[in-house]
């Protein structure tokens, strides 16, 4: 078969076979053309809440409304609807690529938004994903945030190391989003000591222990989501908070007290507490991804989780450049003492240090997404608080003035002898139960509502990225029949038939035999390049080689052409 349509000597029917036969190559710099497979997976160390409960709700509010220095005031149903609610990968970074006005996901990732745009993009991407519920939630969410004005990068809260085209199967969770956009917000725009939320005791679920509570949270470290390879790292949010504790009045029974000689009567209230807590950042990283099996193996170490009972300056407390101490713990006053008739103020100052995590390997595997919670110990609290309770130091102030010196000087003799040991052991007796009331139903499940809580870190797998490289190329002719002194077009069309997005991107060939070349160019650019240029070529009227190079990157599915003349001799 001669297709070039040559019918005369047989050095031209030769000539015909090798204008088809030209030397037709695809390169990508450092990479094969082909058949090249990259396998990740998609991690986030958040909440992932399967429901939220009415109590959860109403911690919500107030805890993420004070990382964002104003209000939040969902109901438990929208809290619901967002932590049930999951949108794709891929729609979430077009719709911030349109929110943004922006080229690329890269771009859209590094752009400068508000949160308030941020959440609109999560509800165009459940808009598209006929998710309406969730898209109305996060549109009214998108309003009430539009007034924050600073802004944040996503591209700081999830680190994309994967090609978008292998992102198809992986989801992001909208309550993830928000509270760990929430507090990137706040490490990045709210620089001073954050204002106190009030919360009730009734809404803590501690009415008999509670009369209400001033919170104080600041992040010293924001979550990082991530897709990427094995070897990828994620970590959670490392937060201070503050609990300036309204006690429900204590008044333990003093019969110890007026049991030591010299006192006549005593009693104590207490009803004030101070506690302090810091949680280092959880650290992780994707140790296997195994596509076959649908597992993803995580090695995980929640982050260290220290407690503080007393006063510690605000201005030392939520200085992010400061790492805490000790000696930065001074007194604080939990409530009276009478003695005597003399009023005598209780301070009291403790410190613990939870114990260093060791890494855990987790395996998730089946269904994505899937969560797991992963704790230093199941004694962990227990740890910290029997820490608390045994490092706790009394300190005692005679308050009254104006009395004579024979009535204080008898009662200051008490605090400093006989009386001391045995207040000492009645206050740590009192505090203990509620120390560990505070630690444990309150710290921890504020904590845990951005997916830390104390010794332990929520990670959840939310797809495994898996996509191939795959490139085509074909070569056409524009006439089926050529004689000497005729012009012949090549045609060369290139197209991306994998999943990745493809850069480094260069085309050769070379002038067929029985030709010398005329004149070369780039035709229709594929999507996602930035410029085509022929650098090699040879000279008018010569032979040689042609390689067309590529700037950018040609997405899956996308396509496009190069093309040179020849005059057959």
């Amino acid at each position: 078969m001669n297709p070039i349509g040559i019918r005369s000597a047989l050095p031209r029917l030769l000539m015909a076979f090798v204008l088809l036969a030209a030397t037709l190559v695809a390169a990508l710099a450092g990479a094969p053309a082909r058949a090249a497979c990259s396998i990740g997976a998609c991690v986030t160390a958040g909440p992932r809440l399967a429901s939220v409960d009415t109590q959860q709700a109403a911690l919500l509010n107030p805890l993420l409304g004070g990382l964002l220095g104003s209000s939040l005031n969902l109901g438990v149903a929208d809290w619901n609807t967002l932590a049930q609610g999951d949108v794709k990968v891929l729609g979430f970074l077009n719709a911030l690529q349109a929110t943004t006005n922006t080229s690329t996901p890269a771009q859209a990732l590094n752009a400068n938004v508000g949160i308030g745009q941020v959440a609109a993009a999560l509800g165009a991407a459940a808009n598209a994903e006929a998710n309406t519920s969730l898209a109305g939630v996060l549109n009214a969410l998108s309003s009430r945030l539009a007034g924050s004005g600073a802004t944040v990068r996503v591209g700081d809260l999830f680190k994309l190391n994967a090609d978008t085209g292998a992102l198809a199967g992986s989801t992001l969770n909208a309550l993830d989003m928000l509270t760990g956009l929430i507090q990137l917000y706040n490490y990045k725009n709210v620089l001073t000591t954050p204002q106190p939320v009030g919360i009730s005791g009734g809404a803590l679920g501690q009415a008999g222990l509670v009369n209400n509570l001033q919170l104080y949270a600041q992040v010293i470290e924001p979550p990082v989501y991530t897709c990427g390879p094995a070897g990828t790292q994620f970590h959670s949010a490392a937060i201070r908070l503050k609990l300036k504790l309204d006690l429900v009045t204590l008044t333990p029974v003093t019969n110890t007290l007026n049991a030591v000689p010299g006192v006549t009567s005593a009693s104590v209230a207490i009803s004030r507490l101070d506690v302090y807590l810091e949680t280092a950042r959880g650290e992780g990283s994707l140790a296997a991804i195994d596509a076959a099996a649908k597992a993803v193996t995580l090695q995980v170490a929640p982050g260290v989780a220290d407690a503080y009972v007393g006063s510690i300056a605000d201005s030392v407390f939520f200085n992010r450049t400061r790492t805490l101490s000790a000696a930065d713990v001074d007194y604080g006053q939990i409530g009276t003492l009478v003695l005597n008739g003399v009023n005598v103020a209780l301070e009291v100052k403790s410190t613990a240090r939870g114990q260093a995590p060791f890494a855990t390997s987790v395996t998730l595997s089946g269904t994505f997404p899937q969560s797991r919670t992963v704790s230093t110990s199941t004694a962990f609290v227990t740890g910290l608080t029997n820490s608390l309770v045994n490092n706790l130091a009394l300190r005692t102030t005679i308050l009254s003035t104006g009395l004579s010196s024979l009535i204080l000087a008898p009662v200051a003799n008490l605090l400093s002898g006989a009386l001391q040991p045995v207040l000492t052991t009645l206050i740590v007796n009192t505090l203990s139960p509620v120390l560990t009331q505070v630690l444990t139903g309150i710290a921890d499940p504020l904590l845990k509502l951005l997916g830390i809580g104390l010794g332990q870190m929520t990670v959840s797998v939310t797809g495994i990225c898996q996509a191939c490289d795959d490139f085509k190329l074909t070569k056409a002719v524009d006439k089926t029949d050529a004689l000497p002194g005729s012009l012949i077009t090549y045609t060369i069309t290139y197209q991306n038939v994998g999943q990745t997005t493809l850069s480094g991107l260069k085309v050769q060939d070379a002038t067929p035999a029985f030709t010398i070349y005329n004149a070369g160019g780039c035709g229709t650019l594929g999507a996602g390049l930035a410029t085509c240029s022929l650098g090699t070529q040879p000279a008018a009227g010569a032979t040689g080689p042609l390689v067309w190079t590529f700037n950018g990157s040609l997405a899956p599915g996308a396509s496009g052409s190069v093309s040179f003349t020849v005059t057959v001799q």
